[in-house]
């Protein structure tokens, strides 16, 4: 009996979604050991302010105007994306001109007065706990000033690092503890470096996998969940994610399964990486999350050129052939791809 393989994910959320990943420094005030090397190598600081609002003014609207991206969720990361002075500004702009949902993954560690002046410039923000370098006080002290606007969703995502296991779950149980119930969640950890690049970390026990199946550890009240769907700043429901089997039947997409039973790999399969998602690197290029550098075509593109608004055009926007061994972006794993050559039912 032959064993049932994917060969297809199917995703309607993104027939009007466009994702954007925008990692616009690599500078950072921490330097964990289980991060890519990259996002603190520091060898890029600040973009252009007047340059980067007018080519992500007009990749936005290529895609919103040809390719029906009614909804657009731009998240800002880095490095360390708080350390840019013109952060709040950048992201009252892209909200103000496209109405994006402006979504930001940062550590935290900015005084509690930078948080009550620009926390309101974003729809949701995800603070990422790192065990070795955060103050857990102070991650409390943050979380309660962005969940108390009322107005932002927000998370505190522990990084499960499994060489000091005890140690993230005696902080995942302290921030559940807290009076204050904004949601805690637990982030797997992937290889960063070697043939492994994008899988699951080596060191994980079974029973620390058990334990992050269910990564939400703690959820706010439910009128706080109803008002944040009502703002619009929950992000899009995941279920629409399904998976085509080669016998032609659909089972669901659990992007977890696909971490823990390592089949998050899809070299050669054809992506919508560059249709419904794109990531901008720290030195400006197009590329995807997964590393993925040919996403348009061939044709190579950075958001900090003074002629991208004459280049970047509509018929450059096709699905991309995966040359990645792992895909290790949750978002990336979700997209809608195909593996090639294959009927589908």
């Amino acid at each position: 009996m032959s064993i049932k393989k994917p060969i297809q994910i199917i995703n309607s959320d993104y027939d009007e979604y466009l994702g954007i990943q925008y990692a616009f420094t690599n500078v950072c005030n921490y330097k964990c050991g289980y991060c890519w090397p990259e996002s603190y190598a520091g060898t890029s600081r600040w973009p252009d302010f007047d340059i980067i609002c007018k080519n992500f003014d007009h990749l936005i609207s290529v895609y919103k105007n040809n390719f029906n991206k009614k909804t657009i969720r731009f998240h800002i990361l880095g490095g360390e994306p708080t350390l840019w002075p013109k952060l709040g500004e950048f992201a009252k702009f892209i909200y103000d001109k496209h109405g994006c949902r402006m979504t930001m993954s940062t550590n935290g560690s900015r005084t509690i007065r930078w948080w009550d002046e620009y926390a309101v410039y974003f729809n949701d923000i995800h603070v990422s706990v790192h065990h070795a370098q955060c103050d857990v006080e102070h991650i409390k002290k943050i979380m309660d000033v962005i969940y108390n606007k009322g107005t932002i969703m927000t998370a505190a995502n522990v990084l499960m690092d499994p060489d000091h296991w005890d140690k993230c779950v005696r902080i995942v149980d302290e921030l559940c503890a807290h009076p204050n119930p904004w949601v805690v969640k637990t982030k797997m950890l992937v290889e960063v470096e070697g043939d492994n690049r994008g899988s699951i970390n080596n060191n994980y026990l079974p029973e620390h996998i058990e334990y992050m199946r269910e990564k939400i550890k703690r959820f706010p009240p439910q009128e706080y969940i109803h008002k944040m769907k009502e703002l619009g700043n929950i992000e899009l429901d995941k279920t629409a994610a399904k998976i085509v089997m080669n016998d032609g039947s659909i089972e669901p997409h659990n992007t977890f399964d696909f971490f823990k039973n390592k089949i998050n790999t899809f070299y050669g399969w054809e992506c919508n990486i560059g249709v419904d998602r794109i990531s901008v690197q720290a030195n400006g290029r197009l590329q995807g999350s997964c590393g993925e550098l040919d996403i348009l075509g061939g044709n190579i593109f950075y958001i900090h050129d003074e002629d991208f608004t004459e280049k970047f055009t509509m018929d450059l926007i096709k699905p991309t052939k995966c040359t990645r061994i792992f895909c290790s972006c949750n978002a990336e794993i979700r997209l809608p791809k195909r593996k090639l050559n294959v009927p589908i039912e």
